[in-house]
């Protein structure tokens, strides 16, 4: 069984070799990585929804520099 972080490398290794946006390939590494992060965490998901709004916004600005 492939453990957690190789399998984590293995997912980014997927994104990164299918993924031909520089910013979306981002946007998908950090939603990644936040989920990872909460993943036995209770968190409420008002302050989930303000993270993932605030990594869109990310690529949104450096999109319209």
């Amino acid at each position: 069984m492939i453990e957690g972080s190789e399998f984590n490398k293995l997912i980014l290794e997927t994104i990164d070799e299918h993924c031909e946006d520089p910013d979306i390939k981002t946007l998908i590494q950090k939603s990644l990585r936040y989920e990872l992060d909460i993943w036995n965490r209770h968190i409420r998901s008002s302050e989930i929804e303000d993270e993932y709004t605030q990594m869109v916004e990310d690529v949104l600005r450096r999109r319209l520099k």
